[in-house]
């Protein structure tokens, strides 16, 4: 490859620049979690998810609660050890994980597309992947290891090359031990081998990628005698235990995650209509759109799908919809079109049937395929023009990214700015301080010695309680619900742009569309805010 075409690919790295602007952000959503099992893994090793937390408002084992492999809380666990203790060090800790997943994505394009680094940067700039690079959870890890994986089994499969093949497939398995749902990157990886012209031949080396979650699975039937993986597959909400209106939730969430949080891939799908025969394709996303504009109040509360938020989920369920019919077009064109198309297939029917939830990590491997799909479409629809709509989608994907990373990490900091003077003050007149609510909140709080209240706390008159507005598992317990009063209440300033990503109130679930069908919505009300209530006898 000539030097300035190698250099060219790796363009997208450019995209990660925001994500250096956030080092300093702070433990949000689950990141918690992760280091919890970092914590335990430093005093037990074999035994990471052997513990008591009480992350719902109830002491139970960390086995129960945490339904992620653990490669991404030993790798935590290694940075800590090595003296990372700062959210800086942190997030740099975990920032290669980017790096792989970017180079790894350029790679694997570089087999279906002409330019591979603008087909890659088409996700690099979504919302997705910029806030899910900022975090400490394993979305990123995992989707490196993926594309490097198939990448890698792709090349062997086409080189005829064992030792790529055997290499690609470990990857591919390594990506399932570090989050549970890159199965579905081991099912890509079969899917290409029996779309290719050899039929299945090359599958007798796909054993290799079998081999992390066997160890990993001997370890805990050894250590727990339960297999972590088999138990994490049953999730409240999730496949066997649907949520109430899960057959609404989770498609009409499908669509408004993919176009709200890929962006660049809703505008390629827009920009590759060009010709009569697209009429029904854009006539069945307006049908889809106004379906689920309508059946949204029904689903989620209708506090949260106010008037504002309904014709949203309206506008970016037809956005979503008209990106996946775009992308299953392709499938019609050659054997790689319906192979991507089937990739992409793979993580859409986990996402409509199985997940418990939609979130934009959730749809981040999602966006890959899909990608991929949308720049051959309009490389092929508008040849002339193909490079500058790529372009524009991807600079437009990436303003909206660091907005909402921007947004999205204002919760937090009130967390880390407000908590600790009330921790002073309450360690000023004597009295013990509570908490109630989990994610970041209950990081901060935990560090600062406070106590995750539940119903068989020993609370006293004079006793605190903090409680966040919007974080998770933030009710207060009915043994002393009745007993308070408030004594503060301290607002965080409305967010940049007035942009909420975890809002019940106004239906903002960027991480979890339990709390809303939109992944964030603008309303000028505070980012978060902090309640403490006194005990009175």
């Amino acid at each position: 490859m000539p030097s300035w075409s190698r250099a060219r690919a790796y363009a997208p790295l450019i995209l990660l620049l925001p994500v250096l602007t956030a080092l300093d952000r702070p433990v949000m959503i689950d990141d918690t979690l992760f280091l919890k099992a970092a914590t335990q893994i430093l005093r037990d090793p074999l035994r990471p998810y052997d513990f008591i937390v009480n992350w719902y408002g109830w002491p139970e084992l960390f086995w129960d609660v945490f339904k992620n492999p653990p490669v991404e809380a030993y790798w935590l666990a290694a940075a800590r050890l090595l003296g990372a203790r700062t959210e800086i060090a942190l997030h740099l800790a975990v920032l290669p994980f980017a790096l792989l997943a970017v180079l790894g994505g350029v790679r694997l394009a570089r087999r279906f597309v002409d330019d591979s680094a603008w087909a890659t940067a088409v996700w690099v700039a979504s919302p997705a992947f910029l806030v899910a690079t900022a975090t400490l959870m394993a979305d990123v890890a995992a989707l490196a290891c993926s594309v490097w994986g198939l990448a890698l089994w792709i090349e062997g499969t086409d080189r005829d090359s064992q030792r790529l093949r055997r290499l690609g497939a470990l990857l591919a398995g390594m990506a399932v031990i570090v989050k549970y749902t890159a199965i579905l990157g081991v099912a890509g990886v079969m899917l290409y081998s029996l779309l290719g012209r050899e039929r299945g031949r090359r599958l007798d080396d796909l054993w290799v990628a079998s081999l992390p979650a066997f160890g990993w699975g001997l370890l805990t039937l050894g250590t727990m005698e339960r297999v972590h993986m088999v138990d994490a597959l049953v999730v409240a909400g999730g496949g066997f235990t649907p949520n109430p209106g899960w057959f609404g939730h989770r498609p009409v969430a499908t669509l408004t995650f993919v176009a709200g949080t890929g962006v660049a891939v809703a505008l390629l799908a827009i920009a590759s209509l060009r010709t009569r025969r697209d009429v029904p394709f854009v006539a069945g996303a307006l049908v889809a759109g106004t379906i689920a504009a309508l059946i949204a109040p029904s689903v989620w509360s209708p506090r949260a799908v106010a008037s504002g938020a309904r014709i949203m989920v309206g506008i970016l369920s037809a956005a979503g919809a008209l990106v996946l019919a775009q992308a299953a077009r392709e499938a019609t064109r050659d054997r790689d079109g319906r192979f991507l198309a089937l990739w992409a297939a793979l993580h859409v029917a986990y996402l409509c049937l199985w997940s418990w939830t939609v979130a934009s990590r959730f749809v981040l491997p999602l966006l890959v395929p899909v990608a991929l799909l949308l720049v051959r479409a309009v490389a092929r629809e508008r040849p002339v023009l193909a490079r500058r709509v790529v372009v524009g989608a991807i600079i437009v994907s990436s303003l909206v990214g660091m907005a909402v990373l921007r947004a999205d990490s204002f919760p937090g900091e009130l967390y880390r700015r407000a908590l600790p003077d009330i921790a002073s003050q309450a360690r000023a007149e004597g009295r013990r301080a509570y908490f109630v609510g989990a994610w970041g909140f209950q990081y901060y709080a935990e560090r600062l010695g406070f106590e995750r209240l539940d119903t068989r706390s020993p609370v006293r008159p004079g006793d605190l309680i903090v409680q966040p507005y919007y974080a998770a598992n933030n009710r207060l317990p009915f043994t002393v619900a009745n007993r308070v009063r408030q004594g503060a209440d301290i607002p965080a300033p409305a967010p940049p742009f007035d942009l909420h990503t975890m809002n019940l109130n106004v239906g903002a679930g960027f991480h979890a569309s339990a709390f809303g069908p939109l992944p964030y919505v603008r309303a000028h009300l505070p980012a978060e805010g902090i309640k403490v209530w006194l005990v009175t006898p």
